[in-house]
């Protein structure tokens, strides 16, 4: 096999011979840039991503905006018992009844006064707190509805912080958990009579 010489210098191309009368011009074509590629159509799967990341943010934030309702009178309360340090017994008591009337049915919280009101407050905190909240909030109670010229300034305090400890662990409350226990109560007094 013989390896053909090309008459033509280095760094020169060959001529093509194939192309009568091109022979001494180089057949060179333009560069061609491959055509952009584009995002669209997007595939299916990012469409239902996108669907469930929104659908995921409707509802969080329709779970906080029911949050912050609910919370709304605790805090109010919370900010009335915080703003005014000098809040008899009595205005503690007025103000638990207002704040529970709030999130309880203001028939079966109009009818409590005195001992059953404060063993209704009780049964709503969960039990680890029952036994501070009877110990803090019983003076306040048993006088209530007692002829009494000037306020006790310990008697005060002690329902200042049963009144904070109801609001900060009994509300805000569920709905279903309000239920249960309105038929407890409701139950209990029936045994009761």
């Amino acid at each position: 096999m013989a390896i053909a010489n090309d008459s033509t210098p280095m760094g020169q191309p060959s001529p093509n011979p194939s192309l009568p009368g091109q022979a001494s011009q180089l057949q060179l074509h333009d560069i061609h840039v491959p055509e952009q590629v584009t995002n669209l159509p997007i595939a299916p799967g990012w469409w239902l991503l996108l669907a469930l990341i929104l659908i995921t943010a409707f509802w969080s934030f329709k779970i906080f905006k029911q949050k912050k309702r609910l919370n709304a009178n605790k805090n109010q309360a919370l900010a009335v018992l915080a703003s005014n340090q000098t809040l008899s017994a009595k205005e503690c008591i007025s103000l638990l009844k207002c704040t529970a009337m709030q999130y309880f049915s203001r028939q079966q919280l109009a009818k409590l006064y005195g001992d059953n009101f404060q063993g209704f407050l009780m049964q709503q905190l969960p039990q680890k707190y029952q036994v501070n909240f009877i110990e803090l909030s019983t003076p306040a109670f048993q006088g209530q509805y007692q002829a009494q010229q000037e306020s006790n300034a310990d008697i005060d305090l002690a329902c200042r912080q049963a009144t904070k400890l109801w609001l900060t662990y009994a509300l805000p409350i569920d709905k279903n958990q309000a239920a249960n226990k309105t038929e407890l109560v409701n139950k209990t007094k029936e045994l009761s009579a």
